[in-house]
């Protein structure tokens, strides 16, 4: 089992900080709100709450979510094994960026700020809704998470922290290629913006539809 330092207590954060806590892994939920980092962690067996720093001193694994921020201390990052799952915002008008963003990746940007990190991108491609299914269900579905890394130990420890929630995994190659997982998950959700209800739903639940509970 591993020590997990979860840096944001949002959706993606606690979603996942959840499933590795229900998983066996010890899981510090850091964030700003002590008051939310509580309420996470109640009755959540090898949960903890902490501040943010106090996360990422905690975690072997640091999940890292706020979108576009770098870290202030990327020493404290040095040795770590650091998930980044963000994605690009919308434009004023609500779309997507192109395909091939200008510039680096937020995945490329992070390891630039902390270059001892063994950064890994993963996890920007799923929708966290998808994730309140049971692992099994999960499993049996085939769905699919995006890996895209230099640290080869890295990527395997992040595709076994996807297959704790029941994710198999696709490896793109280097972090380099990050930039393809972040093209993929805006055409996803261009598509899911405009798309009438019926294809949304059909788009996130089409393999688990039709299997039995």
């Amino acid at each position: 089992m591993m020590r997990i330092g979860i840096v944001g207590v949002g959706q993606v954060g606690e979603t996942l900080g959840c499933i590795w806590a229900r998983a066996g892994h010890e899981v510090a939920f850091g964030s700003r709100d002590s008051v939310k980092a509580a309420a996470t962690v109640k009755g959540l067996a090898g949960a903890h709450a902490m501040t943010q720093e106090q996360a990422v001193a905690f975690g072997d694994v640091v999940l890292w979510t706020p979108r576009g921020v770098m870290p202030a201390d990327p020493n404290l990052l040095a040795g770590k094994i650091v998930l980044d799952p963000n994605n690009r915002e919308p434009d004023p008008g609500r779309n997507y960026a192109s395909p091939r963003p200008n510039g680096l990746s937020y995945a490329e940007r992070l390891q630039a700020a902390a270059p001892q990190a063994r950064v890994v991108k993963v996890f920007n491609t799923i929708v966290m809704r998808v994730l309140r299914e049971t692992p099994e269900r999960l499993a049996a579905s085939g769905t699919q998470v995006l890996l895209a890394s230099d640290d080869g130990e890295a990527k395997t420890v992040a595709a076994g922290l996807a297959a704790d929630a029941g994710l198999g995994a696709v490896d793109l190659g280097g972090l380099d290629a990050s930039w393809l997982a972040e093209a993929m998950a805006d055409a996803f959700r261009q598509g899911m913006r405009t798309s009438p209800a019926e294809w949304r739903q059909a788009l996130v639940f089409a393999d688990l539809t039709d299997r039995p509970n």
